[in-house]
């Protein structure tokens, strides 16, 4: 699967010519400042080897569009009177990692909103940086923003220094997700704390007054609000928290511990599908049936979900909601409309699944 928006290129003998005219459009357009990317980067971009950007780049240098400095990136070469256009219609998503490592739910919202802004006349590009993740991102985002002066940006799953440094800038910036404490940028996200209370809800009425949540270790503000509502809901009761770091193992050691307590928990809160997925199979393997002996629930959702045995009870959200409410604030921002302190919270929709059964009655010895 390529990244969505990664082109197709048709042959691989006129793919210099073909990857030329991919860099030429973006370049009219706008995508880039003064300075071009450089080769490895626009190679991965564009998923070809860096022979082909050099030939393709060769291509350009002729034409005139950019040139060559030594011990430099190549530069664009401002022409006056061409039909280079600094400002377009371009917005830019700004990830830390690949797409190869996205949920398949994020690539089903991002291919929707690349659709949606297309049918309004927008480009989407995505970037990945992630030196725009850093503790102290300044510099790194500087050059982002420097080769792509006309954007409004979109940041996915950023920290809280890269909202800030968006924010002090006055850039037209939308955040998939949810703003850190005291950044008012416009935000679309799932509204975690009814997600939790539900969930919460459903858990205390089938009895389970103690229960283990899995969450990932890194902080996100949907997870923090997730956690918030949890602790208020089971006051009173028993809910422990394990903090998950980014592998499976972490998951089954999470399992091994809540299982080996003297009174193990009657049921899991799972933050993340792919963890939800690893403790359902971790828990048929120590030979815990769900959910006779152990209920469990998933906060977020994945396509493969459904095809578990017994299926994971969860709360779906709809990829095309989220980029419709994506799109809107992108091209409100575009057309220079003020939208500080708007936030659309989506309400997923509750599967039932098999996963979620009563608290377990003891056997009385007999």
């Amino acid at each position: 699967m390529k990244e969505p928006w990664s082109p197709q290129f048709r042959s691989r003998a006129s793919l210099p010519v073909e990857v030329a005219d991919c860099l030429r459009e973006r370049l009219l357009g706008g995508e880039w400042g003064r300075v071009l990317p450089g080769e490895f980067e626009l190679a991965r971009a564009l998923q070809v080897g860096r022979n082909t950007i050099r030939a393709a780049l060769s291509i350009l240098e002729k034409e005139g569009l950019v040139r060559t400095v030594p011990g430099r990136r190549r530069e664009v070469v401002e022409r006056v009177g061409s039909e280079r256009q600094l400002v377009g219609k371009v917005a830019v998503l700004v990830l830390r990692t690949p797409w190869q490592t996205l949920a398949q739910a994020v690539l089903l919202w991002m291919e929707a909103l690349r659709s949606r802004l297309q049918s309004a006349g927008w480009q989407l590009h995505f970037v990945v940086e992630s030196a725009a993740f850093r503790r102290v991102p300044g510099a790194a985002l500087e050059v982002l923003v420097e080769r792509h002066p006309s954007a409004v940006w979109i940041l996915y799953r950023s920290t809280a220094p890269m909202q800030r440094w968006f924010e002090k800038r006055q850039l037209p910036t939308v955040i998939a997700g949810s703003c850190h404490g005291g950044i008012s940028l416009p935000q679309v996200d799932t509204d975690f704390r009814a997600t939790s209370r539900h969930a919460a809800a459903r858990l205390l009425g089938l009895g389970h007054r103690s229960v283990a949540v899995l969450v990932p270790a890194i902080s996100f503000p949907g997870n923090d609000e997730s956690l918030r509502v949890l602790r208020e809901s089971f006051e009173g009761a028993i809910l422990q928290v394990f903090l998950l770091e980014e592998n499976k193992a972490s998951v089954l050691q999470a399992l091994k511990t809540l299982l080996s307590a003297e009174e193990p928990p009657t049921a899991i809160f799972v933050f993340e599908a792919r963890h939800a997925a690893t403790a359902l199979t971790g828990l048929a393997q120590h030979g815990v049936p769900v959910p006779a002996r152990m209920s469990l629930i998933s906060r977020d959702d994945e396509p493969f979900l459904s095809h578990l045995v017994p299926e994971p009870a969860r709360y779906e959200r709809k990829p095309d909601a989220f980029a419709k409410k994506l799109a809107h604030l992108v091209t409100s921002l575009g057309n220079g409309l003020p939208l500080k302190q708007v936030r659309h919270l989506l309400m997923p929709t509750f599967v039932k699944g098999e996963t979620l059964g009563p608290i377990p009655v003891p056997k009385k010895n007999s």
